[in-house]
């Protein structure tokens, strides 16, 4: 399992966890790096693959970020 942190702003940050096998990353709201709790779960993302290395999970992660960005600014 492989985690990765990124603080949005000085209120808000995630934590995204990925497992072999698990074919989700989950999304989690704050610093639960080494979690495996599911208290803090705010969406899932489906992958339909393994990670390699813990950089695609990074990129998962921006990509994510960037999507929910967009979706914000696109709200009247």
């Amino acid at each position: 399992m492989v985690w990765h942190f990124a603080r949005v702003s000085e209120r808000e940050s995630y934590t995204f966890r990925w497992g072999r096998g698990s074919g989700v990353i989950t999304v989690h709201r704050g610093d639960v790096r080494g979690s495996h709790g599911e208290e803090t779960l705010l969406c899932t993302i489906p992958v339909g693959i393994d990670w390699t290395e813990e950089n695609d999970l990074r990129r998962q992660a921006r990509q994510w970020l960037r999507a929910r960005e967009q979706h914000q600014r696109a709200r009247p």
